[in-house]
C-alpha cells in the first residue's frame, strides 16, 4: 500500500546526489553494519516475506518490521544482535514496505550518515511532523561475481506500492524481473569492451564490470543515468572500482538506443530495451511515454530498429543477448515470422527463443497493471482502448515475449535458431546459452568424431497404452538449464542408452543402424541435434576427437 504521507505526482523527484563520496561511503558502511543485505533481510523477515516483497507485496512485511520497531525509538542498548536487526527493521520500514518511520529512528539506524546526510543525497524528506519519507527506493542485491557472491545495493524510483495513483512517465525502474531475466541469461565471458543499451538503473552493470574492462552504458533519460552513477558509487568497493575514478572504467552516454555510440564497435552488447508495444496517439509528446519502457515507435518497430543496428556495433566474434516483444498478425505463417526476418536480415548468427505469448487484451492488461494505470478506472478504460485499436489495426493476433541471441562471425552461411520454450528454466542460464551456442557453430563431423555420453540430468521417459509391444513415445528430458523436452526417435534411444565414451559418435550410429532399420544419415542429424540442445555431451577428457586419459 503507498505510504498515507506520499501523494500522486505527474514528476518524480530529483535523483540521489553523487557529489559527496565520503558520504556516500558512510552510508555503505551503516548499511553493512546494520546488516541491511539480501541474507539480512531473510533474518530479518524470513524467506516467504522476502519473496512476497519481490512480489511487490509489502503487508506481510509490515507485519514483521512492526514486531521489531513499535512504538520503541531507539535499539535495546544491552543487546547487540537485536540493535542490528532494529536498525535494519527500519531500513526496510522506510525504503522497501512503507512503513512510518520517524526522524529520531532514522537517525539511530544510520548514525554515520544521519538525517541531513541523508538530506543531502536527496533520499529522504522529512515532515513537520518529523516524519521521514522515502524519494527514492534502496534494495539490497545480492551479485554473484567471480570471486564470490557481493553484496550490493540499487537505488531507484520508488515502486507503485510507495505511491498514490499511477506511477510518473519519468519513472526510472528498479529491480525488475525483466532484468533479473537478462542478468540471469548473459553469458558471462571476459571482455574488453561492453555496452549496455538502456541502463535503466544500473543493473546490468553492476554484473558486466565483474568481466568487462570498460563498460559504455546509455539510456534516453538522464535521471536513469544520476540513478546509474549513484548506483556505481554506492557499490564501488563491491566492483573492485576506484569511486573517485568510476570513469576510467564506465562511460555513462545519453542518447537514444546506438546513437550515443556510433562508430564504435564492442565485444558484447546487451540491451533490455524499452521494448513494450504501446498505443501512439497524435498528440503524444516524449513526456507522455514511460521512459523505462516505451520506444515510441509503432508495434514492435523499436526492436526491429535494434536489431537492425547491432552489426555496425559488435567487433568481429562479439555477441548480442537482448529482451524483447514482437507481435504476430493475420498474415504472418507462425509466431517467429517478423523476429526472424528481422535477425536473418542482419547476416548474424541468431538464436531466438520465445518464452511467453498474450493475446492483445492480455497484453494491455499486463502493462497497464505494470504502471498502476488501474488506480484511476476512466483513465484505465480509455487506456484499454486505445490498446485494443492499435493491436487490431496492424492485425495483431498474439505478442511474444523472449531472448534473442546474436553474433558477428565470418561465416559465409549464418546460422539460426528459432524455438519456443514455455517451460520453468534453471537459472541462471548465460553458461548454458554460451555452450548451445558455441555447439550450434561446430562442424557435424567433429561432433560425431567424438565419444559422446549423456549428462547425469537427462532422463529418458516412455509412454505406451496398455497392452501395447512398444512404447509409442520416448522423451529425452533435461533436469537443468532449459529443462528441455522432446521426442526421439527408438534409434536415438538406443545410442544414448549405449552412449559410456567408449566409441565415437560415428561407431555407434553404424552400430544402432545395423540392428536397425534406421537410415545413418538421419540417425546422424537427430545426434548432432541433440548434442547441441544439451542432451549429449562430449565425453570428458576428449580434446579433438582424441580421448585423454
Amino acid at each position: 500500500m503507498p505510504h498515507p504521507d506520499v501523494t500522486a505526482s505527474t514528476t518524480s523527484p530529483a535523483p540521489p546526489c553523487s557529489a559527496d563520496l565520503e558520504l556516500v561511503a558512510a552510508l555503505r558502511e551503516d548499511f553493512l553494519e546494520a546488516g541491511f543485505t539480501n541474507d539480512g533481510l531473510v533474518d530479518l523477515l524470513g524467506a516467504d516475506v522476502v519473496a512476497a516483497l519481490r512480489r511487490e507485496q509489502v503487508v506481510p512485511g509490515q507485519l514483521r518490521v512492526a514486531d521489531f520497531i513499535g512504538s520503541v525509538r531507539s535499539p535495546a542498548p544491552d543487546a547487540a544482535q537485536r540493535s542490528d536487526l532494529w536498525k535494519r527493521a527500519v531500513l526496510t520500514a522506510l525504503w522497501l514496505v512503507a512503513s512510518q518511520v520517524d526522524a529520531d529512528q532514522v537517525k539511530a539506524a544510520l548514525p554515520r550518515t544521519g538525517l541531513q546526510g541523508l538530506e543531502r543525497l536527496r533520499l529522504i524528506e522529512v515532515t513537520s511532523a518529523g516524519v521521514v519519507l522515502p524519494r527514492s527506493e534502496l534494495q539490497p542485491y545480492l551479485v554473484e561475481t567471480s570471486n564470490g557472491m557481493r553484496d550490493m545495493w540499487v537505488s531507484s524510483d520508488l515502486s507503485s506500492h510507495q505511491v498514490q495513483g499511477a506511477l510518473p512517465h519519468d519513472h526510472v525502474l528498479g529491480i525488475g524481473q525483466a532484468s533479473l531475466t537478462l542478468a540471469g541469461v548473459t553469458h558471462r565471458r571476459q571482455v574488453k569492451t561492453a555496452l549496455d543499451i538502456g541502463t535503466g538503473c544500473g543493473i546490468q552493470l553492476l554484473h558486466l564490470l565483474d568481466h568487462a574492462e570498460h563498460v559504455v552504458a546509455t539510456d534516453l533519460s538522464e535521471r536513469a543515468l544520476e540513478f546509474t552513477r549513484f548506483n556505481l558509487l554506492l557499490n564501488a568497493p563491491a566492483l573492485g572500482m576506484d569511486p573517485a575514478r568510476l570513469d576510467d572504467r564506465v562511460e555513462l552516454l545519453h542518447g537514444s538506443l546506438l546513437e550515443p555510440v556510433a562508430g564504435r564497435r564492442f565485444e558484447l552488447v546487451v540491451s533490455n530495451p524499452p521494448f513494450v508495444i504501446t498505443p501512439r496517439q497524435p498528440e503524444e509528446t516524449e513526456a507522455d511515454r514511460y521512459m523505462y519502457r516505451d520506444g515510441g515507435r509503432e508495434g514492435d518497430a523499436l526492436l526491429q530498429e535494434l536489431i537492425a543496428g547491432l552489426p555496425d556495433v559488435l567487433s568481429p566474434g562479439g555477441t548480442a543477448q537482448l529482451l524483447g516483444n514482437w507481435e504476430s498478425t493475420d498474415d504472418d505463417a507462425a509466431w517467429d515470422t517478423r523476429p526472424r526476418a528481422w535477425v536473418e536480415q542482419t547476416g548474424l548468427h541468431g538464436w531466438l527463443i520465445q518464452r511467453d505469448s498474450q493475446s492483445p487484451p492480455e497484453y494491455a492488461e499486463t502493462w497497464l497493471r505494470d504502471a498502476s494505470e488501474e488506480r484511476g478506472l476512466s483513465e484505465y478504460r480509455r487506456r484499454y482502448a486505445h490498446y485494443v485499436a492499435d493491436f487490431t489495426t496492424r492485425g495483431v493476433q498474439r505478442i511474444g515475449f523472449g531472448f534473442i541471441w546474436l553474433q558477428r562471425a565470418d561465416s559465409q552461411c549464418p546460422w539460426g535458431r528459432f524455438e519456443e520454450l514455455t517451460g520453468d528454466i534453471q537459472q541462471p542460464l548465460g553458461p548454458v546459452m554460451g555452450e548451445t551456442a558455441h555447439r550450434a557453430q561446430e562442424e557435424p563431423e567433429t561432433v560425431l568424431a567424438a565419444p559422446l555420453t549423456v549428462p547425469e540430468t537427462v532422463t529418458e521417459e516412455r509412454y505406451q497404452r496398455f497392452g501395447a509391444e512398444h512404447p509409442e513415445v520416448i522423451m529425452a528430458r533435461q533436469g537443468a538449464g532449459f529443462r528441455r523436452a522432446r521426442p526421439i526417435s527408438s534409434a536415438a534411444a538406443g545410442f544414448m542408452g549405449a552412449s559410456d565414451g567408449e566409441y565415437t559418435a560415428a561407431q555407434l550410429i553404424t552400430a544402432v543402424c545395423s540392428l536397425t532399420d534406421t537410415d545413418e544419415d538421419a540417425l546422424a542429424a537427430e545426434i548432432c541435434d541433440l548434442y547441441v540442445e544439451g542432451f549429449l555431451e562430449v565425453e570428458l577428457g576428449v580434446v579433438d576427437g582424441v580421448r585423454r586419459m
